[in-house]
């Protein structure tokens, strides 16, 4: 039994005569539910097991159960020990629910009506079982959308659910495709060869993407199609692949969520895609989306296959029922717009979905529900008391706010919000539980009536918190079970609960703390003094990127076989120096802080903040920051004491800059060993790619992208470029075309200025001629390589810096010669003293010019479009 169901039987051991607050289930657990089926509508009594809990998002929370009994009807597609997918509609995070509630309550100005409403829930299920329908119809198989088996109400958690089939699937796996230019072009529609194209599971995924949500317009659901489109980049995790189906990558492809989480507002997009399909659902006439379809043209595709929906007929009729039950039990102004003015029938209905929410969530019982039911304004005066505790919240954080905008610690408005967050708010919430349900009302009567039930109501309400701490990670399992034997030890834990969760257990878990402390920092030093265990690191991550295939079995292979290899050693070394490094910046920032804070009393505090804030925010925006100055003196201190700066020509100079020097020895790692290079690129940049919310999550668009730059682009890159030099071969070497890309370079220039001169009648500054001193000369090596004929890289590059060069070099020369340019604008200087500076002024315009060339021409050398000439 876990620590977490442990918690949760000693909660129900104190006998309370409230329920157990439970926010989400745990394996091994058995649940009862009034399950009613699909097509037809049977129903059962269905005993499940919760065999593991799989995730959550603001749609809901996701288990894997096995059947264990079905008592009454038969239910389709059910049957006694299968697993199955149990989805409650109720995310199992309090802030996702929060969040989701507040989108939806500001579109429809309702409770979200999928937890709620079983009206509403019912409708999505049904939606989905004639979508399965009609995708055999197209993708000939129903196999391609997983099949809802049932719904029911889970009174426990307070909210509707349904019954799906298991998917035994994943998402994508990274492919090394050197084909990505192919690739994009295919994406654009354009005709390319099939021997030309790689990663064929990413295409054949975007293409069932692709006809699934033609499919769902067909059918007259756009609002549904939302979960398929592509250009969302978080949809893809909403289509998994089957592993029975591993040897074809377009076979077993199988949509699985078709429960939006999120209202879409006009105003706030969730993502890229969502801009264009805010046009068109105003377009429409849908000014708020969700997962409203049109039963017209679903009729009219069922009519247009008889033969596919003739089993379906009673389905859609019962849809027809769930759906008019379910939009009319939201205001919806958007939708319902004048009707709200005068039918009665739509507000009859709008209340009593009200209710029917009211008693599913658990806010109402029986007795207060039919009471309610009958008094409109009773209703009223509930619903006002249940928005009393956000208001009270909404209030406190806006006078905080307010505080902390107008840098005045005011603290009487301090003390206001500290009274409407922690004491109006959850009054509110007693009132409420008190005025709906008798359950509560007879567990506070006797909480102030009896002293040992107040003891034993104190103890569940302590246990109930454990068990959300273990679940937020704030404390270990052994800590959890101390402090329920120990519940004195509960209340030092309580002002560390202010704290993020990871510091909050690493202030009271040594155990963790120590082993936290070791990964950061003993690991480094292991891995940097110990061969054994730096080849170990690199097993462990070769083994997880032959899982996901991010890397080829032949390129692992490679790398194993060379790992003994000195360099190698060398790099993994140096490696283990750069994580060192990760904490030095933040480590400074906040010492420096602290001085600065100590060392100015004289400072109101406010302005002490101010400051503060600002040297935070200067040391994580600053290209060059203290880790990265270690970092980059540690390669330097490499090239010096070995002599050989051939090994370290990238990293000495990307080690010194902040985020893209952590990616400088495997960047330099791409001279001798390309597939270890990229591997570790990639698989670096995917992890951390997670940190980032919602869109970061595993199998979605970025993760997908992130892998693509770091491991892709690099392989495209140098076929590209292998290609051109093939090319090239054959082509006479040309040095002459460097003259005149230079000469017009200069002639450009000196248009530009002579323009401006004739426009203002003053000679131009640096920053009058700024955007063509930046573009020309990376125009300039660009042109450079790209016609240098059968050169080598080599002397392609040197070509361009020189092109650039000279081009810089002239066009000072002429502006000295002239008396205009940069040095126009300076005070009168002495004849020599003109002519130094005007020498230092050149070789500083050469500089620049021909470093720009440098790299226009690199980026002509590794872009993947394009041929040479």
């Amino acid at each position: 039994m876990t620590t977490a169901r442990a918690l949760a039987e000693a909660v129900r051991r104190c006998d309370l005569l409230r329920p157990p607050r439970t926010v989400r289930y745990e394996p091994g657990e058995e649940l009862h539910y009034e399950l009613k089926g699909m097509a037809p509508a049977n129903r059962a009594t269905v005993r499940l097991r919760v065999e593991a809990f799989v995730g959550g998002g603001f749609a809901g929370q996701v288990y894997r159960v096995k059947v264990l009994d079905i008592d009454g009807q038969p239910i389709a597609g059910l049957a006694t020990g299968q697993s199955c997918a149990m989805k409650i509609l109720l995310p199992p995070s309090r802030l996702a629910r929060k969040f989701r509630d507040a989108v939806f309550l500001a579109g429809f100005q309702g409770a979200f009506s999928l937890q709620v409403n079983p009206a509403a829930a019912r409708a999505g299920a049904l939606w989905q079982k004639l979508i399965r329908r009609a995708a055999r119809v197209r993708f000939g198989e129903e196999r391609v959308v997983v099949d809802v088996l049932g719904t029911f109400v889970d009174e426990r958690l307070g909210s509707c659910g349904e019954l799906c089939e298991w998917v035994d699937g994943r998402t994508w796996r990274f492919e090394a495709d050197d084909h990505l230019d192919a690739r994009r072009a295919w994406s654009r529609g354009r005709d390319v060869p099939a021997e030309r194209l790689g990663s064929p599971e990413y295409r054949a995924k975007k293409t069932f993407m692709r006809r699934f949500v033609e499919l769902l317009h067909e059918l007259g659901a756009p609002e549904l199609a939302r979960q398929y489109e592509w250009w969302t980049c978080k949809s893809q995790p909403n289509v998994l692949k089957r592993r029975d189906a591993e040897g074809d990558p377009a076979a077993g492809l199988t949509a699985v969520d078709f429960r939006p989480g999120l209202a879409l507002l006009p105003f706030l997009p969730m993502s890229p895609g969502d801009v264009k399909l805010i046009f068109q659902g105003i377009a429409r006439g849908s000014v708020v989306q969700f997962d409203r379809g049109d039963l017209e043209k679903l009729r009219r595709f069922m009519e247009a296959h008889p033969a596919d929906f003739a089993d379906l007929g009673e389905t859609y009729e019962e849809l027809l029922r769930c759906e008019e039950a379910y939009r009319n039990s939201l205001p919806d102004i958007t939708h319902h717009h004048l009707r709200l003015l005068y039918d009665g029938r739509l507000w009859k209905g709008i209340f009593d979905s009200t209710v029917t929410g009211w008693r599913v969530s658990g806010a109402a019982d029986a007795a207060v529900g039919d009471r309610l039911r009958k008094s409109r304004v009773l209703s009223l005066c509930f619903a006002l008391l249940g928005l009393l505790p956000g208001l009270a919240r909404l209030a406190a954080a806006v006078l905080v706010l307010t505080c902390l905008l107008s840098w005045t610690a005011s603290l009487p408005m301090l003390a206001a919000a500290g009274v409407l967050a922690l004491i109006a708010s959850p009054l509110a919430r007693l009132l409420r539980r008190v005025a709906g349900r008798e359950d509560y009302r007879r567990h506070y009567a006797r909480m102030l009536s009896e002293k040992a039930y107040l003891g034993r109501a104190i103890r569940a309400r302590l246990l109930e918190t454990l068990i959300a701490w273990l679940r937020r990670g704030r404390i270990g399992a052994r800590r959890a079970r101390r402090l329920a034997r120990q519940p004195w030890r509960f209340a030092l834990h309580l002002p560390l609960a202010l704290l993020p969760a990871f510091l909050h257990r690493m202030l009271t878990d040594r155990q963790y703390a120590w082993e936290k402390l070791k990964y950061a920092f003993a690991r480094p030093v292991v891995l940097y003094f110990n061969p054994r265990a730096r080849e170990q690191w690199l097993r462990d991550m070769l083994a997880e990127g032959r899982r996901n295939g991010m890397i080829s079995e032949a390129d692992a292979q490679r790398i194993e076989s060379r790992m003994d290899e000195p360099f190698i050693q060398k790099y993994l070394k140096s490696l283990a120096v750069h994580v060192c490094t990760l904490p030095i910046t933040q480590v400074v920032s906040v010492a420096v802080s602290i001085i600065y804070w100590l060392h100015h009393p004289e400072l109101p505090p406010q302005q002490r903040a101010k400051h503060v804030g600002l040297i935070l925010g200067a040391f994580q925006a600053t290209p060059i920051s203290p880790g990265s100055l270690v970092r980059g003196l540690y390669v330097l201190y490499l090239v010096l004491r070995e002599r050989n700066f051939k090994d370290y020509n990238i990293a000495v100079f990307l080690g010194f800059f902040k985020y893209v020097g952590y990616l400088a020895f495997p960047i330099q790692m791409a001279y001798r060993y390309p597939a270890l290079a990229r591997f570790m690129a990639g698989h670096w940049a995917t992890g951390a790619v997670h940190i980032v919310p919602v869109f970061g999550e595993r199998g979605a668009l970025l993760e997908h992208a992130v892998f693509d730059v770091f491991y892709n682009y690099p392989l495209t890159v140098r076929r590209k470029m292998r290609q051109r030099a093939e090319r090239r071969r054959s082509l006479p070497s040309r040095l002459w075309h460097a003259g005149p890309i230079a000469a017009a370079t200069l002639g450009l220039m000196a248009l530009a200025e002579a323009n401006h001169i004739a426009a203002s009648g003053m000679a131009p500054g640096l920053k009058d001629v700024l955007t063509l001193a930046l573009s020309l000369p990376l125009l300039t090596g660009m042109l450079t390589t790209r016609w240098a004929g059968g050169l080598t890289l080599a002397k392609r590059i040197a070509l361009a810096t020189a092109s650039g060069a000279f081009a810089g070099l002239a066009s000072a020369a002429a502006n000295a010669a002239l008396g205009y340019g940069p040095l126009a604008s300076l005070a009168v200087i002495p004849p020599l003293g003109y002519l130094a500076a005007s020498a230092g002024t050149a070789l500083w315009w050469a500089f620049v010019f021909g470093l720009l060339a440098t790299i226009g021409a690199l980026l002509s050398e590794i872009s993947i479009g394009g041929d040479d000439a």
